[in-house]
Parts: C-alpha cells; sequence; structure tokens
C-alpha cells in the first residue's frame, strides 16, 4: 500500500496506552488496528511498518519476546525493502530485534545484529546521530549481559553521547542511565549506582509518573543496591512499597511484577 490506511484515533489511543506503560490496554489496540502481516513484506507503506515496531515495543513490556520477533522481522524486511538497509529507521529496527533476541537468551545472536546496527549506523549516518545513538546502547546492554566486566567504559560513553545529544529528557537517555545503575551495582560501585538511581527515578517520575513500570523498575533497581550496600531496613522499606504499587497498578501477573517480586525476595533472603 502507498496510502496508510490506519484509524487516526485508535493509533493515538495505542500510543497514549504504550506511553503511560499500559502495555496491555497497547497491545490490544495495536490488535485492533493493525491488519494482519502479509505475506510479501513490501506490501506496507512506511508508517504502518512503523507502528508494528510499537506494537512490538508493548509486546516488549509484555515480555512476549516470539510474538515481537514476528513482527520485528516482518518489518525489518519491509524497511529494507521500502527504505533501503542503511536507512534510519531500518538500523533502529535491526536494534530493536537485537534487543528482542537478548530478551530471549539468544546472545550471539543479539551481539551480532547490535555490532552490524552500530558499524553500519556509524560509517552512514555518524556516531551521533540519533539512530546510532540507540544502536549503541543496545549494544551496550548486549555487552552488559555478556561480558559485564569489559562493558564499563562502553556503558559511559553511550549514556554521555546520548545525554549530550538529546538531553535528560528523552527515554533512550532514561534508558542508558537505568543501564548505568545495574552495571555500577554489578561492578560493586554502590555509591555511584544509588547516585544514578536517584537522578534516574526524578527523571523518570517527571517524564513518565510515579507508577509508570519503568519508573517502578528504577525504585527496585534503588532497593536493591541499597541492600547490597548493607543498608537492609531502607531496602525492605522501599521494595515493599514499590511491590505494593506494582500490584495495584498492573496486577499480580504482569511480567514486572515477578520481577519485582524477585528482587522483593533476594532482599527478605
Amino acid at each position: 500500500m502507498n496510502t496508510s490506511t490506519l484509524d487516526d484515533n485508535l493509533r493515538q489511543q495505542a500510543e497514549r496506552a504504550l506511553d503511560t506503560g499500559d502495555f496491555t490496554a497497547a497491545a490490544h489496540l495495536y490488535e485492533r488496528l493493525l491488519p494482519d502481516i502479509s505475506p510479501a513484506p513490501g506490501a506496507e507503506d512506511a508508517d504502518t511498518l512503523a507502528v508494528r515496531v510499537q506494537y512490538a515495543l508493548a509486546l516488549y513490556g509484555l515480555a512476549q519476546y516470539p510474538a515481537g520477533e514476528v513482527q520485528l522481522r516482518h518489518v525489518l524486511q519491509g524497511q529494507q525493502q521500502l527504505l533501503g538497509p542503511d536507512h534510519p529507521d531500518t538500523l533502529t529496527t535491526l536494534a530493536r530485534l537485537a534487543d528482542n533476541l537478548g530478551e530471549q537468551d539468544r546472545w550471539p545472536e543479539a551481539d551480532e545484529l547490535s555490532r552490524t546496527a552500530v558499524e553500519r549506523a556509524t560509517a552512514v549516518l555518524g556516531a551521533e546521530h540519533p539512530a546510532t545513538l540507540t544502536c549503541r546502547l543496545t549494544l551496550a546492554w548486549v555487552l552488559y549481559h555478556t561480558v559485564p566486566r569489559e562493558s564499563q567504559d562502553t556503558i559511559r560513553a553511550t549514556v554521555r553521547d546520548i545525554v549530550a545529544v538529546h538531553g535528560d529528557g528523552h527515554r533512550d537517555a532514561w534508558a542508558a542511565r537505568h543501564l548505568l545503575v545495574e552495571t555500577m551495582w554489578f561492578l560493586g560501585q554502590s555509591d555511584e549506582a544509588e547516585s544514578e538511581a536517584h537522578a534516574l527515578i526524578a527523571l523518570r517520575e517527571e517524564h513518565q509518573g510515579p507508577e509508570h513500570p519503568h519508573t517502578l523498575r528504577a525504585r527496585a533497581d534503588l532497593a536493591l543496591v541499597l541492600h547490597t550496600a548493607g543498608r537492609t531496613t531502607e531496602a525492605r522499606t522501599l521494595i515493599d512499597s514499590v511491590a505494593e504499587t506494582m500490584h495495584r497498578v498492573l496486577g499480580d501477573d504482569h511480567p514486572y511484577a515477578t520481577g519485582i517480586e524477585a528482587t522483593r525476595n533476594t532482599i527478605a533472603g
């Protein structure tokens, strides 16, 4: 199709749900909004393919990674054919796919795709192009999960460059700072991890709200940092508050709630 035929009202509802972290509602709305995947990857226009990426992000938030992978692979084929392999949207989708595969513990594939995305984006767009920064963030995340003790310099450089280009009001900046918190915690640098966690929570509360799933995850990570630093009472008080809010807002079966409970059990143990 050459012109998007998507329902604008339904699309706006889906985008609002995704932005507020209501991934279940967003996924349902995108399912209503989008046509079934065509066997011909070039049959959809660029706008529809971009909306499919948002649908995949909603599925990602629900930990429905195989379903999200189907969407992203379809989008990638369509964008490669319609926009070209080095278009910023195509390269960003490649990074999204690497994220997805990493969540499925398919780390060699994730590593290969994220490196390819960074190399191509840097060569074509430059190191500080927004699409390149997104690709670099994915590679940094993959390195944290595969070679964490060797990832610190890459992660710090990624955070620095994303904040320099986007400022602190961009979702890539929040994700990069969250990755830095996790890295500092893993490396035992509790003071820096705590400082970065407080800054991250303040940013997420300002831009996403105190009950957004990502804000709650940041607060849970802070609880883990406090626990590791030996401040168990503070950690338990914080994680109990986070868990109560998480269950009230998202319900007991939400993937984030499962992760919060795992952190709570770690601190309680």
